[in-house]
């Protein structure tokens, strides 16, 4: 029997065995499994912060001059970022409040947060909220008090904001809020020139402080050059751009501003490739984002002028014929149909222009003192959308202008999409009185439902996903001085086909001619929703309605006909089924609706509205408001009564006659096809998967990668449990080691080649 001594030196043999390779090996195996697990994460979002020498600071006191820098500033405050902000009409009153940690903006929430900086306002409140902090917007109302006043307590407030953000945004390694947002960061550019303007030369210019402000710029510039975090499908890439532009002109004497230049150069001609097309219409599903386009495609070529580049007549040419367009699109009072992600509210100004100068050269952009006259009629066959006016012309009644518009607008993968082909949106008599949902802010209840078809008034299946597969072709269209009509038709998903015929005439009446096929047993509905402050009431006769606003002479009919089996309900603020909202001034609004579901299997609907004017006793004719016949599309008959006769419409083949349109008038239009524009279609296709694959989007799987951890720590701590419980020793334990590694490296390659992608 060995004594204590031999026991003692037994068990030092031993310890060994307990670290040897085959142990140490298994015990950072997972760990290794966790960090490359987040490696990438991490890696994207690092990003190596510039070198500003104390020479190119000072410099940078001097260059541009504060003339560039003044208009600059007033270029891009914010790059569309909380412009209720930016743009308060007392922004001193304002101001003043902030600096007591206050934020009353007319108009928004009141807040509060902590100055001058605190990590947790980051992250609070809406997304909206969220991005509008992360975008420097505060600090540039601070900016805009102090140019007001003289006061240093604006700029001082704004100094010390800057410099929170700037480093707390230095040590972050992971993402909070909008810290790293590509908007976000875009629109910290103008607000760091314009900070720079006021204190580049103030008394109190700290060497040391302006050095903190301008690595801020330069680390943001990088971030937006890196093309990791390049946003290249949208107008998020566009703003990308043009704050690399800002930055190198603000900024000459901090680092890469040539490199800069010529990155955003490149990647703005791969994207106007497909962002606007020939026609001049944004391809981002949205009359309102086509606003916002139109200022940001006027700010590129002013940038390029400040730059010295030459004029690209191609752009040149897009711009002018997105001004066109948009002025197309406004109404008189600024409001644009609530198609997509469109705000319903009055905008009388409209998006800055730059004029263009015989050379190509952009001016300064400035307010549009006025805005041309809208075509009578205008067709966008590659885009997707028809716009009617009637009743512009001189001496016309001034209650009868009227504007009518149609999308079926779609390019998979663009911005800003809402399912909606087919929809249309009417306005009549100063107001909107049929539309569709509109702007839905994204973080808000219902906001799922409001993107999808539930939330415009297009026909669709009672089950159909906004994602659903389908295609939609414009197959004919008309249009003369009394008369228009357009003919399209969507195919998807599956056996499901919607054709829509859209006829208006004069200026007060409109027809709808909806067909639908597809499989036995299933629905297919259109949701008709008017707008806010106007009553849907059933007048007593089957199938008519009257939409009656709360103020006003005018009124509209509204009659149905339909093949069997059609029910029809009126419905408000509804949830379930989603159904009676429209957005407006960014808050959704309960609105009366009429949902109408059909058989899927060859029904039919014809929907007729007329104008009333109560003051002038113009009525639809109470016994029978609207007839009507459906054979196919190509054979159909409607007749509406109205003043001074009834009007007749009937379509035999590529014809649409008309009857009666006048007083004892009548006409006769040939249905035109439109051009192909599969080619060109193709073309805006191939040119934005080729933008994708250059600058494919980061994946944000954070949670993910955060329950894979959890797992690995959990697995972790059960196998050395069960070694520690089944103590295997010398052959078996090193055995059991090594497969534990190789299981552990089964475990890395299946979560990183499997489980994220």
């Amino acid at each position: 029997m060995p004594d204590r001594g031999e026991s003692a030196v037994s068990t030092l043999r031993e310890r060994p065995a307990r670290f040897s390779l085959a142990t140490v090996v298994s015990v950072l195996t997972p760990l290794v499994v966790a960090a490359v697990l987040w490696y990438p994460h991490f890696g994207h979002y690092y990003e190596r912060t510039p070198r500003t020498s104390p020479a190119a600071v000072e410099a940078a006191r001097q260059t541009p001059d504060d003339g560039r820098l003044r208009e600059l500033f007033e270029l891009t405050p914010g790059f569309g970022v909380a412009k209720p902000i930016i743009y308060v009409r007392e922004p001193v009153a304002v101001a003043a409040r902030l600096l007591e940690g206050v934020v009353e903006v007319p108009g928004l929430p009141r807040r509060h947060i902590t100055i001058p900086f605190a990590a947790a306002d980051i992250d609070q409140g809406t997304p909206d909220w969220q991005l509008a902090v992360a975008g420097l917007s505060l600090p540039a109302l601070l900016v805009r008090a102090y140019e007001q006043t003289g006061e240093n307590q604006y700029l001082f407030g704004a100094r010390d904001m800057i410099l929170g953000w700037a480093d707390f945004e230095r040590r972050a390694w992971l993402p909070r809020g909008f810290l790293w947002n590509d908007h976000a960061v875009a629109a910290r550019i103008p607000v760091l020139a314009g900070f720079w303007l006021a204190y580049r030369r103030h008394p109190s210019y700290d060497p040391a402080l302006g050095a903190r402000v301008l690595t801020f710029a330069a680390r943001s510039a990088a971030f937006l050059d890196n093309p990791a975090h390049f946003t290249a499908a949208t107008n998020h890439g566009v703003m990308q751009n043009l704050a690399l532009w800002h930055y190198a002109l603000a900024f000459p004497t901090l680092p890469n501003t040539v490199l800069f230049r010529q990155t955003a150069l490149e990647r703005m001609k791969e994207q106007l490739e497909f962002y606007v097309n020939d026609e001049g219409v944004i391809l981002e599903h949205s009359p309102g984002y086509h606003r916002d386009g139109v200022e940001l495609l006027g700010m590129a070529l002013r940038y390029l002028t400040l730059m010295g580049e030459s004029p690209i007549p191609a752009w040149v040419e897009k711009y002018r014929r997105a001004l066109r367009f948009y002025a197309q699109l406004r109404l008189p009072n600024g409001e644009l149909p609530s198609i997509g992600d469109t705000s319903v509210e009055p905008d009388v100004v409209g998006p800055r222009t730059t004029c263009i100068q015989s050379d190509g050269r952009a001016e300064a952009l400035v307010d549009a003192s006025a805005w041309p006259s809208p075509a009578p009629a205008a067709l966008y066959p590659v885009a997707g959308y028809a716009v009617w006016w009637s009743g512009l012309a001189p001496g016309a009644d001034p209650v009868r202008p009227s504007q009518t518009v149609v999308t079926w607008s779609y390019f998979p993968g663009h911005g800003h999409k809402h399912a909606d082909e087919l929809s249309v949106v009417l306005w009549a008599g100063g107001r909107s009185w049929i539309g569709n949902v509109g702007y839905w802010p994204y973080e808000a209840p219902g906001y799922r439902q409001a993107a999808s078809w539930v939330g415009s008034n297009a026909p669709h299946l009672a089950t159909e996903p906004a994602t659903s597969a389908r295609s939609t072709r414009l197959l004919s269209s008309a249009w003369s001085d009394h008369l228009a009509a357009i003919d399209l038709e969507r195919t998807g998903p599956g056996a499901y086909v919607a054709r829509r015929q859209i006829v208006h005439v004069g200026s007060d009446l409109w027809v709808v001619i909806d067909h639908a096929s597809g499989r036995p047993g299933s629905v297919s509905r259109v949701q008709w929703t008017t707008t806010p402050n106007t009553e849907v009431k059933p007048t007593g006769m089957a199938g008519l309605y009257r939409l009656q606003p709360t103020t006003g002479r005018l009124s509209m009919v509204l009659g149905v006909l339909s093949s069997p089996g059609t029910t029809i309900r009126r419905l408000h603020g509804s949830l379930d089924p989603f159904a009676g909202w429209q957005v407006v001034d960014g808050r959704p609004t309960p609105v009366d609706s009429l949902l109408i579901e059909q058989p899927a299997s060859n029904s039919w609907a014809i929907t007729a509205w007329c104008l009333q004017d109560e003051s002038r006793l113009v009525r639809a004719c109470p016994s029978q408001p609207v007839a009507a016949r459906f054979r196919t599309d190509g054979d159909w008959g409607v007749t509406v009564a109205h003043v001074p006769g009834p009007v007749t419409l009937r379509r035999t083949g590529g014809v649409l006659e008309g009857q009666s349109i006048t007083a004892g008038g009548s006409i006769r239009l040939a249905l035109e096809s439109p051009p192909d524009v599969a080619s060109v279609r193709e073309t805006i296709r191939a040119a934005f998967d080729q933008a994708i694959r250059h600058y494919p989007p980061f994946r944000e799987l954070a949670s993910y990668r955060l329950r894979a951890t959890y797992a690995i720590a959990v697995a972790f701590v059960l196998q050395e449990l069960a070694f520690a419980v089944g103590r295997p020793r010398g052959t078996a334990r090193r055995v059991l080691r090594g497969l534990s590694v190789a299981a552990w490296l089964g475990v890395g390659l299946w979560l990183t080649r499997i489980y994220l992608t």
